[in-house]
């Protein structure tokens, strides 16, 4: 008894095994889905439907749900003696013999079930379509409808840095345009505009542009790459739960809300002043040199650009 009890135990736990990892591929299969995107079902039947032979069904991966047993009915009350009747019965009496002898044919009926499906003999008994649909309506695995999800595929991820680069690159320009504003304001005080002062300050100037184009540039890949890990780290810790846990619902509603929250914009903040120590650098060098001028001689300013009127050229950069 023992030895049949733990062979019993043995392969309870290996079904149960079978199940979490069935579970678990379906788990995974759902979270693959909503990352990587593709057809998905959509509106969810609920556990008041009703079956119509006559309409289609989705599963969750969009693909079309036909039954397993299409042609199977529910069976009637088995007829008295059935078996009996096949195989030249006379082992079961009529309901209500005191006398009613061991019924032979009962594990042959279990044995003939098991092997067939025909309806009718015991343990055999194929479920119906409205029967395998009201228990996937049960799980919520039956949907009306099937989309397309795009997912995050490259041209979401692109789409993360092209963002981040019309955000700042438009701050970039107007901040680059108003520098060169105040160069030319600078220049033309001092009667430069004309001059090799004017080559040099300007040269200065794009070169701090082109060194800030860059960086924004850098900073918009290394965006995209950042909502690529955050993608990819969240699809493994998803994983990782459901092999834990081997709830593939829970996983599948996870994964929809996580892929929702990285899919949200990105809040970027103001640029901050790039040209600004160019810009305070010709208004300090204007007062500088300006005191040189009122000093007849007597105060040096640190640099003489001769944007202000003295003589010389240093430029000042950025």
């Amino acid at each position: 008894m023992g030895g049949k009890s733990g062979g019993n135990e043995a392969e309870l736990a290996r079904k149960d095994e079978q199940a979490r990892q069935q579970r678990i591929r379906e788990g995974t299969n759902a979270i693959n889905r909503t990352f990587d995107g593709g057809p998905a079902g959509t509106g969810a039947l609920g556990a008041g439907a009703t079956y119509d032979p006559n309409a289609t069904y989705y599963n969750a991966d969009g693909t079309v749900w036909r039954p397993s047993n299409p042609n199977a009915v529910t069976p009637g009350p088995a007829p008295q003696n059935s078996l009996g009747g096949i195989f030249g019965g006379g082992f079961i009496s009529p309901p209500g013999n005191a006398a009613q002898p061991e019924d032979k044919t009962a594990p042959l009926a279990r044995f003939l079930g098991g092997i067939t499906g025909i309806p009718g003999i015991a343990g055999g008994a194929q479920k119906t379509p409205q029967q395998e649909f009201q228990e996937l309506l049960k799980s919520g695995k039956l949907f009306s409808g099937v989309e397309t999800r795009t997912g995050f595929d490259d041209s979401f991820f692109e789409g993360r840095r092209n963002s981040f680069l019309d955000y700042y690159a438009p701050q970039l320009e107007d901040q680059y345009s108003d520098a060169q504003k105040e160069l030319t304001f600078a220049l033309a005080r001092g009667g430069n505009l004309n001059s090799s002062t004017r080559g040099e300050q300007v040269g200065d100037l794009q070169k701090l542009f082109d060194t800030n184009e860059r960086s924004i540039a850098d900073q918009a890949l290394a965006h995209e790459n950042q909502a690529r890990t955050a993608v990819e780290d969240a699809r493994g810790d998803l994983i990782s739960m459901l092999n834990v846990t081997g709830d593939a619902e829970g996983a599948a509603n996870s994964a929809l809300t996580r892929a929702s929250v990285l899919s949200k914009p990105a809040a970027y903040d103001p640029l901050g002043q790039l040209f600004v120590d160019f810009t305070a650098g010709l208004g300090t060098q204007a007062a500088q040199e300006r005191a040189a001028a009122a000093s007849g001689g007597g105060y040096k300013p640190r640099y003489d650009t001769g944007l202000f009127g003295n003589t010389g050229r240093v430029s000042v950069r950025a």
